[in-house]
């Protein structure tokens, strides 16, 4: 779960895309994501608003962004 915060934190901080306030939340969401380890966050609330924030981004940018493959994620 970490590894896919740092790559939603990583490609979302997209200031061509999201406003100063928006990545401010971004932020947040994810960081509260990260800290949450021993106690998940279960609400609906903050990982809607990342859905909505990467299909904006995916919108906005015309397309998914290729990457390499990571050997250490098994399928």
């Amino acid at each position: 779960m970490r590894w896919w915060c740092y790559i939603i934190l990583d490609v979302l901080n997209d200031p061509d895309v999201f406003s100063t306030a928006m990545l401010a939340e971004i932020k947040a969401d994810v960081h509260t994501l990260l800290t949450s380890a021993e106690d998940p966050y279960l609400e609906d609330d903050l990982y809607d608003r990342l859905t909505d924030r990467v299909i904006e981004w995916h919108i906005a940018k015309g397309g998914p962004i290729k990457r390499e493959k990571n050997p250490q994620l098994y399928k």
